[in-house]
């Protein structure tokens, strides 16, 4: 059967004679550490680069209701989420969330966390926004400046399908002391993002805050039972599911790879010492 030219060299001088036995095996341990080398490497880049709406509510004052009826519940507010792209000096993409301001405090500490302009300036019809402190740094607008606001949702005109679009002017600054919330999060009133994205009263959904966090699951199981219509509830474990077995991946295949690394170096350990011990035979002997 024809073979390979690199194919046939290799196998010659891998299937050495009996007299040079010593050097077929010095020659498998080479490529076998060779090949844990590349499978180390592979998987390595493999772990560290791999790990990665529906219809309104409109029935959600029915679930807030529900929700606060749960002595386990702290706080709920309802609230819209839509992506967008900000356009001020330069452009960035963020999360846009329409809150009530009345409500929010039950279930976050935006408040607390202006560094300029308050809340309560989010009032209906103001289309006024809050914006991250790092995004508002990267927009190159402060308060009393207006940034456009791109939204993914669609509309359909006579040019075709056209973003919805809509000025808003900045009215507060906060700093969460997360760099992927001050980046990447602009908050406004729920009844004007509601207007802009043409949703009527529906809501993307109602945050919950709890008393003791580690129940969520529970909580989450028993809303399910109570409210009994077409609601996904989700707790913050199963939001963040692929990040935390990602890290569990993770450790497992850092275990791996470190048990790999020993092995390769075994074989090499192998190799060298039995090239020294075939090299002073002559003075053993």
């Amino acid at each position: 059967m024809f073979k390979p030219i690199p194919v046939s060299i290799g196998l010659r001088y891998l299937r050495a004679k009996r007299r040079n036995g010593f050097i077929s095996f010095i020659s498998l341990a080479s490529i076998l550490g060779i090949a844990l080398g590349v499978t180390v490497l592979i998987t390595t880049l493999s772990v560290m680069s791999g790990f990665q709406r529906g219809d309104a509510m409109q029935d959600w004052p029915h679930a807030l209701q529900v929700a606060l009826q749960d002595k386990r519940v702290a706080g709920a507010a309802p609230y819209v989420d839509s992506q967008a792209l900000l356009k001020g000096v330069r452009n960035q993409p963020a999360i846009v969330r329409g809150v009530l301001p009345s409500l929010e405090g039950n279930v976050s500490v935006l408040a607390q966390k202006m560094k300029r302009g308050s809340l309560e300036s989010l009032a209906p019809g103001s289309f006024n926004v809050v914006l991250g402190q790092e995004l508002a740094l990267w927009l190159g607008v402060g308060v009393g400046d207006s940034v456009v606001l791109m939204l993914a949702d669609e509309r359909s005109t006579p040019m075709g399908a056209m973003p919805s679009i809509k000025r808003f002017k900045v009215s507060g600054v906060f700093e969460a002391g997360y760099n992927e919330i001050d980046k990447g999060l602009a908050v406004v009133n729920m009844s004007d993002l509601q207007r802009v994205l043409k949703m009527g009263e529906g809501v993307t959904g109602v945050r919950l805050r709890l008393h003791d966090m580690d129940q969520s699951w529970e909580v989450a199981g028993d809303l399910a039972q109570d409210l009994r219509g077409p609601y996904r509830i989700s707790d913050w474990t199963s939001e963040n599911a692929n990040l935390y077995s990602s890290l569990k991946m993770e450790k497992t295949v850092m275990g791996i790879l470190l048990s790999l690394i020993i092995a390769m170096g075994a074989f090499n350990l192998v190799s060298s010492q039995v090239m020294l011990v075939t090299d002073k035979q002559a003075d053993i002997a």
